[in-house]
């Protein structure tokens, strides 16, 4: 048996316990008590004639000032209405959902009425243009609702910023004002979430403040299931909302509450999010990663099926349209072994269009192993059930020493060592900064603590003003610009700046590795290992020869809210991701690799 296969496992699939099963109906009891909003088939603005469409959608506030955004808003609303109207149903809606545009995926709904333009001999010159502009408008104007599903699946940039502008101004400049209260890093974050939030206005008509919580609990459902990424960025909109007052009082605290109703994708669900075209072929992905499953957790089972069905069986239908065998051509294999080296994105360039940008995909040959693995396992499971998994027995396409990594490691052992000669100049100054930053803030702090609200805060040069915040939590000091009147949460600046400082320098002293970092207490802290000799000695000893003195000083007399220092993490959960990833093992160096932001694995 080869290596690929030795740890494959199968046994008959696991019970779920009680503590699951009564997770999961404690959260469909709270699905039930908050139902998302069902989708209409009728309210007015998609009931109304063509020529009354028409003149609302070209008038302010739908139109712009600028003369090409307005002519070319003009044109698209005019063609697709036109389009529409051709198709069978009384209303707007009724038209859109017959025409099948949301069965095509990304920008490929424009060619139905650039088809249909074409057979009546209109002018097709700037049509993709004027398409994308006239849909926007028939989206915030409330005249169609596409599906969830189709939205999430396309990039809208201007939605958010259109539904301020023509629907609901009064609630995005809510929106916009609890952003600029917050830290400035989180503002593409802020972004993020005002598109969400204007995805599900598109989608279920009304204003920010006709949104429920069953509402962002069916969004987030439908992205877990069309494959969209973001991490918390996901449900970042949820807590914005909840802020806004948009809920009521007895909507949890968080969207993650539904966790286990929203549920784990089945694995029918994972391979679905790739719409491959061979049912044939689907099928057996299923079938294999299910007998895959009782031996995989859910990570790993995420992680197989998007090799297999997105990056292995999805490229392989888009090089071979029609396909429907596991036996490959030599020519498909090698053109989908190229593309397989490359990873790309799109992103947003320096003038706002949108660009592709290509780089090596650092993991590539991780995925080659895993649909060697599928080859392989398929071939030893048709010895002991030909009848089900030997039609699919096929020579594997991918030889063994294609999977040999020896190479691959000292690469990356190279890119390593680069990368710290590349950081090891810069480690003064990055030391420098955040201990300077981490003063700065914690003075700024102390002078407006004894500030009277309202009052300049001395040492800002009139730039800052304690705010008068009498809804803020006791224990958060606010100040407010002067210039542009955005508050700042000194109290949070602080401590991001406190623990950026201590989670640097407690790497750079003692060389840590990465997980005993974040596990450290105040119990662990009272031993500090001498950077010179790897000696450790008590922490009411420490060196002398550190003049800003032992950085678990501070670690200690900072305290959490609420616990005793003897109990309390050194590093709180929230400021845990600053420390970067490195080799378990220790040499000289280690200790200026994690200070410099040295990474064993980078894809």
């Amino acid at each position: 048996m080869t290596a690929a296969v030795k740890h494959v496992t199968r046994r008959p699939m696991e019970v779920p316990n009680a503590t699951a099963e009564q997770a999961q109906a404690r959260n469909s009891q709270l699905r039930a008590r908050f139902p998302a909003r069902t989708a209409e088939l009728w309210w007015p603005h998609t009931a109304r004639p063509l020529e009354e469409t028409l003149r609302r959608l070209t008038a302010p506030p739908f139109s712009p000032v600028s003369n090409g955004t307005r002519a070319g808003r003009r044109r698209g609303v005019t063609k697709l209405l036109s389009w529409l109207s051709s198709l069978s149903g009384d209303t707007w809606q009724e038209r859109w959902a017959a025409s099948g545009a949301e069965d095509l995926p990304g920008a490929a709904w424009a060619d139905l009425p650039l088809r249909w333009m074409r057979e009546c001999g209109h002018s097709s010159s700037c049509d993709h243009e004027d398409l994308s502009s006239g849909l926007l408008m028939l989206i915030c104007g409330d005249v169609i609702r596409p599906g969830l599903p189709w939205m999430l699946t396309r990039t809208h940039r201007h939605l958010a910023s259109a539904m301020a502008e023509v629907r609901d101004p009064d609630g995005f400049a809510r929106l916009r004002r609890l952003a600029e209260s917050g830290h400035a890093g989180a503002r593409k974050d802020a972004q993020i979430a005002a598109t969400r939030i204007a995805t599900l206005m598109a989608c279920k008509g009304g204003l920010i403040s006709d949104i429920t919580v069953g509402d962002c609990v069916e969004l987030v459902g439908v992205q877990r299931r069309v494959h969209v990424r973001g991490g918390q960025k996901k449900v970042d909109f949820y807590l914005r909302l909840r802020t806004l007052g948009v809920f009521p009082e007895d909507a949890p605290a968080t969207i993650r509450a539904f966790g286990q109703a929203l549920g784990q994708l089945s694995i029918e669900e994972l391979v679905d999010r790739y719409q491959l075209q061979c049912r044939a072929v689907r099928d057996l992905v299923v079938d294999y990663l299910r007998e895959r499953q009782p031996s995989l957790d859910f990570a790993s089972l995420d992680a197989i099926s998007r090799t297999l069905a997105g990056l292995f069986w999805a490229r392989i239908e888009a090089l071979a349209p029609g396909i429907d065998s596991l036996r490959l051509p030599p020519a498909v294999v090698r053109a989908w072994k190229e593309d397989l080296k490359t990873k790309r994105r799109t992103t947003n360039g320096p003038d706002g269009t949108r660009i592709e940008v290509s780089s090596p995909r650092l993991n590539a040959k991780d995925e080659l192993i895993r649909v060697r693995a599928f080859y392989l396992d398929i071939a030893q499971w048709a010895a002991e059930e030909p009848a089900r998994w030997g039609p699919w027995a096929v020579p594997c396409p991918i030889g063994d020493d294609e999977i040999q990594k020896a190479k691959d490691r000292k690469h990356r052992k190279a890119r390593m060592d680069q990368r710290t000669r590349e950081r090891l100049p810069v480690l003064p100054v990055l030391i420098s900064t955040t201990d300077c930053r981490r003063r700065a803030a914690a003075d700024l702090l102390r002078t407006a603590q004894g500030t009277e609200p309202g009052a300049l805060i001395p040492g800002t040069d009139g730039s800052l003003r304690r705010a008068v915040a009498p809804n803020a939590a006791g224990h958060l000091i606010w100040a407010e610009e002067t210039s542009s009147g955005r508050r700042r949460n000194l109290t949070y600046e602080e401590e991001e700046a406190f623990w950026a400082f201590a989670a640097i320098e407690v790497l750079r002293l003692t060389g840590i590795r990465n997980e005993e970092l974040l596990e450290l207490t105040h119990h662990s802290v009272t031993q500090y290992r001498l950077p010179s000799t790897g000696e450790f000695v008590h922490y009411r000893q420490p060196p002398a020869r550190h003049q800003r003195g032992n950085p678990a000083d501070g670690l200690l007399r900072r305290p959490r809210k609420g616990v005793e220092p003897s109990d309390a993490n050194a590093v709180p959960a929230r400021h845990r991701h600053r420390a970067p990833r490195f080799h378990s093992h220790r040499n000289p160096k280690t200790a200026d690799q994690h200070a410099g932001g040295h990474r064993s694995y980078q894809r």
